[in-house]
This record gives C-alpha cells, structure tokens and sequence, in this order.
C-alpha cells in the first residue's frame, strides 16, 4: 500500500509535501475499516488517487483537481460523486469555503475580493430574505463569489474547474450566476459608489481641515507680529518725549548764544 501511494502522490506532484503521505495512509486505512461492509467499487488506485485527495484538503495543500481525475481513471463525475462518498465515510467532509478555493486553484489574488462579495451577498440575502435563503454556508456560494470575483479583477479562471468545487449541475450553476449578477449589478455598484462617495468626503474634509488649520495659523503669526498696544503707546510716549527733551535742549542752547553775544556788544 506505502509503495502505492508513493508511486501516486509522485504522479500528483505531491510526494515531497510535508506530510501527505502518512495522512494519506491514515485516511486509506480508515477507509477500509468503515466501508468493510459495503465495500466501494473502487479500484486501489482510484480509492489512493481520492484519498490524497482528501488529505490535500485536510492539510490545506492545492492539487490539480484534472490530474487526480485522469490517475483516478475515473470520469470525472464519478469521481466527484465517490469523493463525496469517500468525505463521508471519512467524516472529513469539510465545508469548501473561498480560501479552500483560491489555493487550489492558485487564485489566492482574488480571495480577499471573493471574501468582500460573499460577506455583501450574505448580508443582503438576509435582509431581503428574512434568513429564508437555503444554506449559505453551502460551497456554491464561496464557488461562485470566486467566480465574480475573478471577472471582477480581470483574472484569467476556468470555469469548469470552479463549477466543480460548487456541488451544482450546469443548469443549477446558470441559475445561481444570473441571481449573482442581478445581485451585483445592483448591490455591489451601490456599494462601490458609497465607498468612492466616502473617499471624497473625507478627502474634502481634510481639505477644509488644512485651510482652518492654515487660518489658524496665519493668525497666530499675524498676532505674535502685532504689538501689544500698551507696549506701543509707551515707547511712542518715550519716543515723543525724547524728541521734546531734544528740541528744549536745543532752543536752551540757542539761548544761551544769543544772552552771550549780547554781553559782548555782538
């Protein structure tokens, strides 16, 4: 069995994984003690190639999805079909949320903007729905946000590849994409358009904040440059006393001159 999961896990690309090949033993062993009744029909490779598969998600470690299919030698309906089964036995069958997505798929750039519109669509579907919307925690949701996300940003995705994590069939898919759509062209605009309307508030607010501040200012310096007006009145008091001194100094003088010339006979 160890020989096999390595020849598989090698063919996956996933061999050198820290610890791939021992919980893909671990989940392969369990899956023979609780299926020992009602035994799948599954070859040892299909049942390795789906078991690794498991692990990868129990362990948070992308796979491509196409590749396990083709190993599994199993239609890809099928094999969508006994994973499901396999998650169950196993009770592994973890709720795909974005982030699983993203890291399969090596989209990790739109996982925050796939996360933004999964929040927005919960919270409008809860109010226009009074919570009777089925299950949001189903992976559809976190599917198909993915999905708008990816067109959002202008990101290259396959679709098929996306549709498979969502649990739908194709028609079921189409159904959910224009309720999306519909959905985005009216709540996400909205949403967008208050943000940006947001964005200029604040930056006009900081604009009139800059101008008071900039008053203010102009007029501290103008009052630390304009002197306190009894300061002025004084030094314009000593100034025009001086002044008075001088000009009695000078008429004294003049005085003086003309008494002495007088004396002289001048």
């Amino acid at each position: 069995m160890a020989t096999l999961i390595e020849q598989m896990l090698t063919k996956m690309g996933l061999r050198d994984e820290s610890g791939m090949q021992s919980k893909t033993l671990e989940l392969l062993r369990i899956l023979e003690l609780r299926s020992a009744n009602a035994p799948l029909q599954l070859n040892e490779y299909a049942k390795t190639v789906l078991c690794a598969d498991i692990a990868t998600t129990v362990l948070g470690i992308a796979c491509d999805m196409e590749q396990n299919v083709k190993l599994s030698t199993l239609r890809k309906s099928h094999y969508i079909k006994h994973k499901r089964i396999i998650e169950k036995i196993l009770d592994v069958n973890k709720i795909v949320g974005v982030s699983d997505i993203c890291v399969q798929l090596s989209m990790t750039e739109a996982s925050q903007k796939a996360t933004e519109l999964l929040e927005l669509y919960k919270t409008i579907m809860a109010k226009e729905s009074a919570n009777d919307e089925n299950d949001l925690i189903h992976p559809q949701y976190a599917a198909m946000a993915v999905f708008q996300a990816a067109k959002i940003l202008k990101q290259k995705c396959s679709k098929p590849k996306i549709m498979s994590f969502s649990n739908l069939r194709p028609t079921q898919w189409q159904q959910l994409e224009l309720r999306w759509n519909k959905f985005l062209t009216k709540h996400y605009k909205e949403t967008t358009d208050k943000k940006s309307k947001l964005r200029v508030e604040e930056a006009e607010n900081n604009i009139e904040i800059s101008k008071s501040q900039s008053c203010v200012e102009s007029v501290k310096r103008l009052t630390s440059s304009v002197e306190d007006y009894d300061k002025w009145k004084k030094r314009i008091l000593e100034k025009a006393e001086a002044q008075l001194r001088c000009q009695l100094n000078e008429q004294e003088d003049e005085n003086g001159i003309d008494k002495e010339n007088l004396i002289l006979g001048m």
